[in-house]
């Protein structure tokens, strides 16, 4: 059985999960865009965030491979 992190928030007043982002929780308990305590106790990630690299995948090596 696997138990989720949680911690206390006193901004809610309730215990939360700390295994989704930050604004997940925040949308949840409705906290708006406010600084957050548990700001760095999130393990969530948040996929929208995430730049691109500009590094090739596999898949963009093996074309580059095939027009050399």
């Amino acid at each position: 059985m696997f138990d989720s992190p949680f911690a206390y928030c006193a901004r809610c007043g309730e215990m939360v999960l700390l295994d989704q982002t930050r604004w997940e929780c925040a949308a949840e308990h409705q906290c708006g865009e406010c600084e957050c305590s548990l700001a760095g106790s999130f393990s969530g990630f948040d996929f929208g965030t995430v730049e691109p690299s500009g590094e090739m995948g596999h898949e963009g090596e093996q074309e580059r491979r095939k027009h050399e």
